[in-house]
């Protein structure tokens, strides 16, 4: 099957796009060029990029529908009514705080530069690193290509207040292809707050909250600004973004976040409040890394996923525990200490026999697996996975062992066995996971939940 799906996507049109960039007389092809310009999307991504596109920094915006307005159940201060919805110009709102109100508002009304003349779009980077551009699409897990600027997207351009008829398409030579860009523009709305704790709840009640509990659409910021200690002498901040842009579900590769417009926007206008409006601190551009050209691969054993041969492995697990609770119900242990069998030997009899016995199907397990060509088995070390099944194993025989004195009846021994089986692994998959990967997650804990979760210990080897 693997040998099949590797055929089928090595075909040319899932490689690089390539063109003849030199023909001669008689009308073959002397030279051969392939590259991003010649590809189709299902190509492009095979490409080699040796010098990866600029982008502007864009700022991460709310949806025009999800854009946060005062409602009856958030009757908040300076918020416009919920009419602005329906005809899309709902500002993007931003809650500010910090220990010098006068300070902190000062810098919030400067964190909007306004336009003093029309966009020009010959040199682009320049002229979106002097305001602030953003969209309500999220950025991709590369910066190969900003989403913000594919067709049918629109490119806001945040003002403390928007001029009429500022909307506009321009072509943009961005990337190895012109760009039609839809331009707009969106008010910026700065709003103080008393304290971080206010800010935390506003922002908690307006996009969490609000989707959680089905209570309709979400009541979202663009970011909030504690300006903390700040004064003459330093800059001291924290920044509130929302971080489920990056998409973080345990299946899928995480998105980037927009991130750093929103420290160079507070940067800047810091800088111009301490030398005036003339000192300026650009962010002109982010780019992504050298990309060498690759092939399209879809590893089966990653397909299948860690919960797959996690349920494999753990299938040993209630064959043992039946044979343990069926000599019980069956009162063999009696019968054979009755023949002067003591309990030392019957226990270690019966470790070695399943010890072998798992020992000997984890050995055919990677055997197969590594015949067949499964990357996990082939691209990690075997000794490593050896010492690995071989914890395992002891692990799961005790835990039989373990579990076994808590039964006396085989079928529901092996009703319960099955059920660890998988509630085991889609724990692990699907929630534990999620723990593991949290940093604000206590390290005991961890430890702990992470020894005991098979899945959780697949995961980093698949």
């Amino acid at each position: 099957m693997q040998g099949v799906i590797n055929r089928e996507i090595g075909k040319p049109e899932y490689r690089c796009g390539c063109a003849c960039v030199d023909t001669a007389a008689d009308g073959s092809c002397r030279r051969t060029e392939c590259g991003v310009q010649y590809s189709t999307q299902d190509q492009v991504a095979t490409c080699p990029v040796p010098s990866p596109p600029r982008w502007p920094a864009v700022l991460q915006l709310p949806p025009p529908e999800s854009r946060a307005v005062g409602t009856a159940s958030q009757p908040l201060d300076g918020l416009p009514s919920p009419a602005c919805r329906d005809t899309r110009s709902c500002p993007a709102a931003f809650l500010v705080t910090g220990s010098n109100r006068s300070l902190a508002q000062s810098l919030s009304g400067q964190l909007f530069p306004a336009l003093t003349s029309p966009l020009n779009f010959t040199d682009y980077l320049h002229t979106l690193s002097k305001i602030v551009p953003g969209s309500e699409v999220p950025a991709s897990f590369r910066q190969f290509l900003e989403p913000a600027f594919t067709p049918g997207n629109t490119l806001y351009i945040v003002q403390p207040r928007c001029r009429s008829n500022f909307s506009q398409t321009v072509s943009v030579d961005a990337g190895p292809k012109p760009l039609k860009l839809n331009v707009d523009c969106i008010q910026g709305l700065s709003l103080w707050r008393e304290s971080a704790s206010v800010i935390n709840d506003e922002l908690f009640k307006g996009y969490r909250q609000q989707r959680e509990s089905g209570g309709g659409k979400a009541n979202e910021f663009a970011a909030g600004y504690d300006f903390l200690s700040t004064n003459t002498d330093s800059l001291d901040i924290s920044i509130w973004f929302n971080s489920t842009y990056n998409n973080n579900t345990g299946v899928f590769e995480m998105a980037l976040l927009r991130v750093p417009r929103l420290v160079n926007m507070v940067s800047n206008a810091y800088i111009k409040f301490l030398r005036g409006s003339g000192a300026e601190m650009l962010l002109e551009y982010v780019k992504d890394m050298p990309k060498v050209g690759s092939e399209l691969k879809l590893d089966l054993s990653s397909l299948l996923g860690a919960l797959f041969f996690t349920w494999i492995i753990e299938l040993l697990f209630p064959v043992i525990l039946t044979y343990l609770v069926y000599e019980k119900q069956q009162k063999l242990k009696i019968m054979m200490k009755m023949h002067g069998l003591k309990a030392g030997p019957y226990w270690m009899i019966t470790y070695t026999y399943f010890f072998a016995l798992s020992a000997l199907y984890m050995i055919l397990f990677v055997t197969f697996g590594s015949l067949i060509g499964l990357g996990f088995f082939t691209t990690n070390n075997y000794s490593l996975q050896i010492v690995f099944y071989f914890i395992y194993i002891n692990l799961q025989i005790a835990l039989a062992f373990f579990a076994a004195s808590f039964f006396s009846s085989v079928k529901i021994a092996t009703v319960v066995g099955y059920i660890y089986v998988f509630g085991s692994g889609l724990l692990g998959a699907f929630l534990l996971r999620f723990f593991i990967q949290d940093n604000s997650f206590p390290k005991g804990y961890t430890s702990l939940v992470n020894m005991h979760s098979l899945e959780l210990q697949w995961e980093p080897m698949v």
